[in-house]
């Protein structure tokens, strides 16, 4: 990117950052938000955070990755190899925001005053790992994924 492409991506997120900012204080909006989102509280807030970097993220990579390999070198390959990296990685990214997001709802659960190691503290401790370990999983085949190297014609 040139000096003035990055001075109007600046000013670009610089405007997004405002217009959030009003929406966030502008009532209508907050009624909108809360039917759309009905439950969206902020005991869940990091995995919504982490969904929204995912979502962004994947969109910008496969839209990279389109204009690289179709736009620029004609090759459908890379271009789905690519694809699939991304799509790897934004699934570790939203296993590994799951993960964290059950992290702390367990750190509350035990912050609570009549806290038990019960069979409530063991759902949250089993869902923990149930998601480091997809988180796990996923990183082994990003891993894989990247050995992988397209063919050349």
């Amino acid at each position: 990117m040139t000096g003035w492409q990055w001075f109007w991506t600046l000013v670009g997120f610089l405007l997004l950052i405002l217009a959030l900012t009003f929406l966030y204080f502008f009532p209508p909006f907050e009624t909108l938000v809360n039917i759309v989102l009905e439950g969206f509280t902020f005991q869940n807030s990091i995995f919504w955070v982490t969904v929204i970097i995912g979502i962004v993220g994947f969109c910008a990579f496969h839209w990279s990755a389109y204009k690289t390999y179709i736009g620029g070198q004609g090759s459908v390959e890379s271009m789905v190899l690519t694809s699939l990296r991304g799509s790897t990685f934004t699934a570790v990214l939203l296993s590994a925001g799951a993960a964290l997001q059950a992290v702390q709802n367990a750190c509350v659960y035990l912050l609570q005053t009549s806290y038990a190691f019960d069979g409530g503290f063991g759902k949250k401790v089993g869902t923990i790992i149930a998601l480091v370990v997809i988180t796990g999983v996923f990183c082994i085949i990003f891993w894989l994924l990247k050995l992988i190297r397209p063919v050349k014609t």
